[in-house]
């Protein structure tokens, strides 16, 4: 992608390819990285492991719910308040039910919420990414507000190999994830 092009439309660009991804090729790649995922150090020592409800074509991680309950680690997912737009984590287990938040998005119902520590991972999605782990999420921040809150938190994020640029116009407040993983790397 051209280096002019502001954040939005490279937001934009990228998020209209990923959309065009069929379905079979949505599972196959995600498959693959939510392999390589579960092998990382990050995740094995991990107790909490924040995951998400995957929408438009997103790396599906309900691939990894199974292996986070079977491993008794403790699966969370996130919940927007409609008030206030602050994105909390709350409990999520075989049991729990999910109801439409924010953009349509499945969220727990649940009334368990999240106390972060350092046994905290936070997988996330995202838009566009660089080899440097600049990340371009969807515009909203949430992701970026509640790292900036809670710094003792572990960050991976998720995307397919297409997603990394070499570089992009990412601004201070941009939460670095510590890893990026795609079908194909890890940085």
């Amino acid at each position: 992608m051209e280096q002019f092009l502001d954040k939005k439309e490279i937001r934009k660009r990228m998020l209209a390819k990923r959309q065009e991804l069929s379905n079979e090729e949505v599972g196959e790649k995600s498959q693959q990285i939510c392999a390589r995922l579960k092998k990382l150090d990050i995740f094995c020592r991990s107790k909490n492991i924040c995951l998400y409800m995957p929408v438009r074509n997103e790396v599906d991680v309900t691939l990894l719910f199974e292996i986070v309950w079977e491993s008794k680690k403790q699966l969370w997912l996130p919940r927007v308040d409609k008030n206030t737009g602050q994105m909390r984590f709350f409990s999520y287990g075989k049991d729990t039910p999910l109801m439409k938040g924010m953009y349509n998005i499945l969220e727990p119902d649940g009334t368990r919420c999240l106390v972060p520590d350092e046994t905290t991972l936070v997988v996330m999605p995202g838009a566009v990414f660089s080899r440097n782990r600049e990340r371009i999420g969807y515009g909203g921040g949430y992701y970026d507000r509640f790292l900036a809150e809670n710094e003792m938190c572990r960050t991976v994020a998720v995307c397919y190999d297409f997603q990394i640029l070499k570089s992009i116009p990412a601004q201070l407040h941009d939460i670095k994830p510590e890893m990026i993983i795609s079908e194909e790397r890890i940085f």
